[in-house]
């Protein structure tokens, strides 16, 4: 089942919890809604869930307005981040419960609701689980019962809110890699709200970032991650070092350096920030563009090696990280004198907004994007 979110507003109080959200997701698919807290990720689920409702805009279900329809009309199955399990009913009953309390018309018989019980323990992977109370489960097997208790009663749609953050990291990411191939087998359009970044990449089809209530992007794990369309996009997903860069049209010059780097567009000249990871660092050649650095500190850790360091023309920090492996690592002491090109980097006006105006995909701040060869 197709969802589609026009334009929703939500406010508690003064507080813009919502601001003119668009949201679209397709059938079969698995979107993330990703921010910080306080970003409107879990009010917008819930007025998808129809748990609570929006002051204006409209809810759509396969293309029909369920704006003012309860969550038992929307079919919808909702699970919460600590499990919200009956403690005092057993596995089997807690994954029946909303078989049995349907109006005795739509209920099944006793004998098939058993069957469908015992084929969600085997989908979660609890078979023999059944007769056990919640008490008596790791977190991990509590978070899949709820999940079963969810699908039992066939929603067409599946809402997750934060379904993996009472848990450590270890479980974490085993169940979210678990919910992937879960939904790759029962193809049921699911939402699932995240403050994690790891999690929303690795498990999501498409992402949404949400800042203060407005929808800041939206696109595929790449697209996004690849294509910030503002500067708290590109920080949220991942460290960044900004850098005060000027702009010539497509030329961008480097604090300290002649060496302009080239742009695929052109931008209104003048002062700007550009925005570069510290794994999109490298030690360059002679004739490229590049940003003069003094090392201060050197840290190895498993695979890769990060160090601090200063801008040579300004003083401002720099983070730096490459494979441990790789072949520039050995020019990265402390104390060194280096000149870094970069790989991958986005350039946004100086006087960028906090947030975007509209709601929809590559929004915001116009950016310029260039990848170079490593």
């Amino acid at each position: 089942m197709s969802i589609e979110v026009r334009e929703v507003c939500r406010n508690f109080g003064r507080f813009p919890a919502l601001r003119d959200v668009d949201l679209e997701v397709r059938e079969g698919e698995l979107v993330a809604l990703l921010g910080p807290s306080g970003s409107g990720k879990t009010t917008l689920l819930r007025i998808i869930a129809g748990l609570d409702f929006a002051d204006h805009g409209t809810v759509w279900l396969d293309g029909v307005d369920a704006t003012r329809l309860g969550a038992r009309d929307r079919r919808v199955g909702f699970v919460f981040q600590h499990y919200a399990l009956f403690r005092h009913m057993s596995v089997f009953d807690n994954v029946a419960f909303g078989l049995k309390v349907r109006p005795r018309r739509a209920r099944k018989p006793s004998a098939a609701i058993a069957e469908r019980v015992h084929e969600l323990l085997h989908l979660v992977q609890l078979d023999g689980f059944g007769a056990r109370m919640p008490s008596q489960l790791s977190g991990g097997q509590r978070q899949r019962v709820a999940l079963a208790r969810a699908l039992a009663v066939e929603p067409r749609v599946l809402l997750l809110d934060e379904p993996f953050g009472a848990l450590d990291a270890r479980v974490r990411r085993d169940l979210r890699r678990w919910l992937r191939r879960l939904h790759d087998e029962l193809h049921v359009t699911t939402v699932f709200v995240t403050h994690d970044q790891e999690e929303a990449m690795e498990v999501a089809d498409r992402i949404v970032v949400m800042d203060r209530g407005r929808v800041a992007q939206v696109g595929t794990v790449d697209s996004v991650y690849e294509n910030p369309a503002t500067p708290f996009v590109f920080e949220f997903l991942g460290n960044a070092n900004v850098i005060p860069v000027e702009v010539r049209g497509r030329e961008v010059f480097l604090p300290g350096s002649r060496a302009p780097l080239v742009t695929d567009s052109i931008h209104e000249s003048g002062a700007a920030v550009l925005y570069v990871r510290p794994a999109d660092l490298r030690v360059a050649q002679p004739d490229q563009p590049a940003l003069e650095v003094i090392v201060d500190q050197v840290l190895r850790t498993g695979p890769l090696v990060r160090a601090e360091a200063r801008v040579v023309a300004t003083g401002a920090p720099l983070q730096i990280e490459m494979p441990h492996l790789h072949h520039d690592t050995r020019d990265v002491v402390p104390g060194a004198r280096l000149h870094l090109r970069l790989l991958h980097w986005s350039v946004y006006p100086s006087a960028a907004p906090a947030q975007p105006e509209t709601g929809h995909d590559a929004i915001g701040v116009a950016a310029t994007r260039r990848r170079t060869t490593a």
